[in-house]
C-alpha cells in the first residue's frame, strides 16, 4: 500500500508540476498578445508616410456622411475643355484589408486614354478614417462612395473594382444602377465562399489575436505569396505598402467588423438583373477565387465579356497592369461606341 502511495504522490506532484507550467505558458501567452495589442499603433497617417507614397500628390480627403475619406485623383485638363466633370470617370475599388496602392501602375494609362481616375481606400482601409462602428457591408461601402461622387459632382462612372471591391462595384450597379455606366469586375468577389466560413463564424475570437496575425511579418508574406503568381513583384516596397495599415489597431477592428458583416449570398439572385456593359477579368492562377467562377459570373451577367489572364494571380492591375489597362480602355472605347450609335439611331 505504501508503495502504491508513494507513487499516486509521484504522480500528483508530477500533475501540479505540469499545471504549473501550463498556467505558466499561458500567462506569458496571454501577457505577449497584451503587449502586442498595446504596441499597435492606433492607426497610420498618411502625413507621416506621404514623402514615400505613390501618387502623394494626388492624395485629398473629404468627409463622407461624417467619414473621412482618402482617396487619389488623377486627370489631364486640355486646353480646349478645363471642364473636368465633363470628363468620363473610372473609379477604382480596391479589395479587403488592401488599399488604393493596388492600382498605383493603372493611373497613367486610363488619365492618358482621357478619363478622370478617383481611387479612394474603402472605409476602414488605407488612410481612410477607422471608425468602430457596424456599417462595413458591401452595401454600407456603396453608400460612401455614392456619397464620394456627389461630393465630387460626377453623376455616374465605370467602376472598376477587384476582389472585395469588385463585390462593392456590383452591389452598387444593382442598389444604384443610374451611377453605373459599364462595370470591370477583375477577380470579383460575388459569393460567400470568398471568405471561408471558418473565418466569419470565428472572427470576434480571432480579433484577440488581430496583434499576432496581422502584426507577423511571415504571415503577411505567405498571404501575399499566394496572391500573386510572380512572386518577384513582392518587393519590400509592395509588402510594407500591405503592412503599414493592416499593423494598426484601428484596421485590424475594422477588418474584424467586416468579417461579421460579410455577407454577399443575397447577390445571387440579383446578378441576372445587370443590364450595365459589364467586362469580368480574371487572373488564371487565383488561389482565393478560383477562375472557375469568374466563369460562373461571366454567365450570371447578361451580354458581359470575359478575359482570362494567364500566368497571373488574384490581382491582374498588379502582376500584368499594361494587359490589364488595356483590356479596360479598349471595353470602356467599344461600349462608348455603341452608346453613341443608340444615340444617335
Amino acid at each position: 500500500m505504501d508503495n502504491k502511495s508513494g507513487k499516486r504522490d509521484i504522480r500528483l506532484k508530477r500533475f501540479v508540476r505540469a499545471s504549473q507550467l501550463v498556467g505558466l505558458a499561458s500567462g506569458v501567452a496571454a501577457a505577449g498578445l497584451l503587449a502586442q495589442r498595446y504596441r499597435r499603433p492606433r492607426d497610420v497617417r498618411w502625413f507621416d508616410h506621404a514623402h514615400t507614397l505613390p501618387h502623394s500628390m494626388s492624395s485629398s480627403f473629404r468627409v463622407i456622411d461624417g467619414i473621412r475619406i482618402h482617396y487619389q485623383e488623377k486627370h489631364t485638363t486640355s486646353k480646349e475643355s478645363k471642364e473636368i466633370s465633363n470628363k468620363e470617370t473610372i473609379i477604382l475599388l480596391h479589395g479587403f484589408c488592401s488599399s488604393n496602392y493596388t492600382w498605383k501602375d493603372c493611373y497613367n494609362s486610363f488619365v492618358a486614354a482621357g478619363y478622370r481616375v478617383i481611387a479612394p481606400d474603402l472605409k476602414g482601409f488605407g488612410f481612410s478614417e477607422k471608425p468602430s462602428d457596424s456599417k462595413y457591408s458591401a452595401l454600407d461601402q456603396v453608400d460612401l462612395v455614392v456619397g464620394l461622387m456627389e461630393s465630387l459632382k460626377i453623376d455616374n462612372a465605370t467602376f472598376v473594382g477587384n476582389s472585395y471591391g469588385g463585390a462593392i462595384s456590383l452591389a452598387c450597379a444593382i442598389k444604384y444602377p443610374e451611377r453605373v455606366n459599364r462595370l470591370v469586375l477583375l477577380n470579383a468577389a460575388h459569393t460567400d465562399g470568398a471568405i471561408p466560413n471558418f473565418f466569419r463564424r470565428t472572427a470576434r475570437a480571432a480579433e484577440l489575436y488581430g496583434p499576432t496575425l496581422f502584426g507577423s511579418k511571415t504571415l503577411i508574406k505567405l498571404v501575399m505569396n499566394n496572391m500573386y503568381h510572380n512572386k518577384s513583384l513582392i518587393t519590400e516596397e509592395r509588402y510594407e505598402a500591405y503592412h503599414r495599415p493592416v499593423r494598426s489597431a484601428a484596421c485590424q477592428t475594422a477588418a474584424f467588423n467586416t468579417l461579421r458583416q460579410w455577407n454577399l449570398g443575397w447577390m445571387r439572385d440579383k446578378l441576372k438583373f445587370i443590364k450595365h456593359p459589364t467586362l469580368v477579368i480574371w487572373g488564371e492562377q487565383d488561389w482565393l477565387i478560383p477562375v472557375s467562377l469568374g466563369a460562373k459570373l461571366h454567365l450570371q451577367i447578361d451580354s458581359s465579356e470575359f478575359v482570362v489572364i494567364p500566368e497571373c494571380g488574384h490581382l491582374p492591375q498588379e502582376e500584368r497592369p499594361e494587359d490589364t489597362c488595356s483590356f479596360i480602355v479598349d471595353f470602356c472605347k467599344r461600349s462608348q461606341k455603341l452608346h453613341h450609335k443608340r444615340l444617335i439611331s
